[in-house]
């Protein structure tokens, strides 16, 4: 009887734990000239785990059965390291399901869209750097095209600003080069925020998805075509 009550502390006491960690989340975009990369790490549990993706863009290739993309993870549990090299295949018909699957549960979970305002505004942005170079080789074209990524970078700083809490100022910059035509862009953004507050959302999505099939099984008093019942 014992060793049952000490093992559900233990357990109750690892998820405890486990909700007041927080999950530090970094993503790194790199675009310059040949080099299309995006790197996303995920820190739990003060370090002890570890969990990334490496996925160099300029590595897609197109065939017959759809867009291949390989692509780099790598665990790290304690002193424990195991990387793989993976591949994961894009079909648009895939893609097309995906979307219609996330529409029709956006579309069945009564208050989504408060659920995940409720919990964007607990994320924290702890770092949001944006630095942009860009060129067409010609001065007024340049311009125009840097005005432009100014009023873009400017509206996505301030949609985040609005659903998420920025505990420093970003850092945004545009350098324009008006003698020859470049493109380089490097985007680098680290959020957190308590597992607990995700396992709250997620849960509350759950309850709020059965809750509202259910309403739609049983409220609903019209009667069927032959006048009989409800449907």
């Amino acid at each position: 009887m014992y060793w049952v009550i000490g093992i559900l502390s233990i357990l109750g006491l690892i998820i405890v734990l486990l909700m007041l960690s927080t999950v530090r989340i970094s993503i790194i975009f790199v675009h310059d000239q040949n080099r299309d990369e995006c790197k996303v790490r995920l820190h739990l549990l003060r370090g002890m785990f570890h969990y990334s993706w490496d996925i160099p863009f300029n590595e897609m290739e197109m065939e017959d059965d759809g867009l291949h993309m390989k692509y780099q993870t790598d665990m790290e549990v304690g002193e424990q390291d195991h990387e793989k090299e993976r591949e994961a295949i894009f079909r648009v018909e895939s893609i097309m399901e995906r979307a219609q699957e996330t529409k029709e549960l956006i579309d069945s979970v009564y208050q989504m869209h408060w659920i995940i305002r409720r919990f964007l505004k607990r994320v924290r942005v702890e770092e949001f750097e944006w630095y942009s170079s860009l060129g067409t080789g010609d001065a007024s074209s340049t311009g125009i095209f840097s005005g432009m990524l100014w009023t873009i970078k400017g509206s996505i700083v301030g949609m985040v600003s609005h659903l998420m809490k920025m505990l420093s100022p970003p850092k945004i910059e545009i350098q324009p080069s008006f003698q020859m035509p470049i493109v380089q862009t490097h985007f680098q953004c680290i959020i957190s925020f308590r597992a607990g507050q995700a396992m709250l959302a997620a849960y509350q999505i759950a309850k709020n998805w059965k809750g509202r099939k259910q309403h739609v099984r049983t409220s609903n008093p019209g009667l069927d075509a032959n006048g009989n019942g409800k449907y």
